[in-house]
């Protein structure tokens, strides 16, 4: 999307170390824990993305309910975690939806 912020799918946390090593310094995980059987928690991506030296926070909501307050949580979030930051979900459309939400608001 920009220098700063890039929008993808699902990572697991074998891919964390590689993700540093791309130059990403954050990692923001939109993603409900739980939504499929295969993906991995949020706290195993917390550990993983600690071990990996990269900031990580999780901010899980699904499109049906995307609300003005987690539109600015997320602004927040990009406001303050070091750049570039790798967003994800599933396939990448909430992040991306997320990400122009915040930018219709005039939040970025």
């Amino acid at each position: 999307m920009t220098d700063d912020l890039t929008i993808y799918k699902q990572i697991y946390p074998s891919q964390c170390i590689k993700i540093a090593e791309l130059g990403y310094c954050s990692v923001l995980n939109i993603r409900p824990d739980a939504e499929t059987e295969t993906q991995p928690n949020s706290c195993d991506l917390a550990h993983a993305t600690a071990k990996a030296n990269l900031t990580y926070h999780h901010l899980p909501f699904d499109d049906e309910r995307l609300s003005m307050a987690t539109v600015e949580q997320f602004a927040a979030f990009y406001r303050t975690m070091p750049k570039p930051i790798l967003m994800f979900c599933g396939t990448g459309a909430r992040a991306k939806l997320l990400y122009q939400s915040a930018l219709m608001q005039g939040l970025l």
